[in-house]
């Protein structure tokens, strides 16, 4: 079995961020969630996997390479304009050919390893089974109307929902999914749904089921999602693990999970865990609490921050209150100001807020 992973959008709810990089290699406890994705996928067995790209592709290319880091085999398939997930799925299809494939959207973490998914779909051979969850907000999300595990109907984002079982982001079909893409017209987005084109199969009497996630789905569309999913991947964290090259003085207070990568240096320092720091970080009369991740080349002195991603080659120095629940981008400049109490930040790459 193969896979698409959808990798073109725009990520416009992570704004400013993603002015100047696409959402999917934003970082989730140090790891680009594109990366999260296709691990899972090769644990589920399926190395060869198609990346759907487009909004600022060179730098999916460039986090990615050829997959095989990964243990993949990525071929990159280029949408240029977004059309919807359909037109993404049917923009897969010479990859693809003929053999049943699994889409997985290129925003969505799972807690559940979705071996089930696949051993169903082997066992059983629907033309198509989908992950669902159930929601409290079922009028957001694509719903699905079960009768059995048999899938009767899809409503995209129904204003009186018929259930509360949310179409989750993780999709298996064999090739009768094409010609019933080719079928479909565009919505009232002016895009070609996968919902109508799933409600297509069923119209023509073939089997579409469902399985239901039992744990949790963390969609990371926007940023208080990104930094729901990078807590939910730090709780995960134990232990430490300090790389030998990095510089340690005995007067920091460490606690907790730590992740610790080269050549970084902490001086006078409290980092209660869990905590990721990334290589040749420097961290110094600093405080850095639960669910804190520092990309690489990263620079904290006299600061506190909590539960917050500061990405690679960032400055945050003399700053005064707390640091919290923040998205900060790369190469960002944060010195010399007052935040009174706790703040949250969302800042993009290249900013620079500098007090006197």
């Amino acid at each position: 079995m193969k896979a698409l992973v959808l990798c073109a959008g725009k990520g416009t709810r992570l704004q400013p961020l993603t002015y100047s990089m696409p959402k999917h290699i934003l970082p989730l406890a140090n790891v680009p969630i594109v990366s999260h994705i296709i691990k899972k996928l090769v644990n589920l067995g399926i190395s060869e996997i198609g990346l759907i790209v487009g909004y600022m592709q060179d730098q999916v290319r460039a986090t990615v390479g050829d997959g095989s880091q990964l243990g993949a085999k990525v071929t990159y398939i280029v949408q240029d304009s977004p059309k919807g997930l359909a037109h993404a799925v049917k923009m897969g299809q010479n990859f693809i050919k003929d053999e049943p494939f699994l889409v997985f959207l290129g925003d969505n973490i799972f807690e559940d390893d979705l071996t089930n998914l696949v051993r169903r779909y082997n066992e059983e051979k629907p033309s198509s089974i989908i992950i669902l969850k159930a929601v409290d907000e079922p009028q957001r999300f694509g719903i699905a109307v079960l009768d059995g595990d048999r899938i009767v109907s899809v409503i995209e984002k129904p204003k009186d929902p018929p259930s509360n079982l949310a179409i989750a982001g993780v999709y298996i079909f064999d090739k009768d999914v094409f010609p019933a893409i080719d079928e479909l017209k565009p919505s009232w987005r002016n895009e070609y749904e996968i919902t109508d084109a799933i409600q297509v199969l069923i119209d023509k009497g073939l089997t579409v089921k469902g399985e239901i996630l039992q744990g949790k789905w963390l969609d990371t569309g926007k940023p208080k999602d990104i930094i729901d999913a990078n807590m939910y991947l730090c709780s995960k964290l134990s232990g430490w693990h300090i790389a030998g090259e990095s510089d340690l003085d005995e007067e920091s207070i460490l606690d907790g999970a730590l992740y610790i990568g080269r050549d970084s240096k902490m001086k006078q320092c409290t980092i209660k865990g869990p905590v990721i720091i990334g290589d040749n970080c420097e961290i110094e009369h600093a405080t850095l609490l639960e669910n804190t991740c520092l990309g690489n080349g990263s620079v904290v002195k006299n600061a506190r921050i909590v539960n917050s991603i500061i990405l690679e080659n960032s400055i945050i120095q003399n700053v005064k209150g707390k640091i919290t629940n923040s998205i900060i981008g790369k190469n960002v400049e944060l010195s010399s100001i007052d935040l009174k109490n706790d703040c949250t930040l969302l800042l993009g790459s290249d900013d620079k807020i500098i007090g006197m």
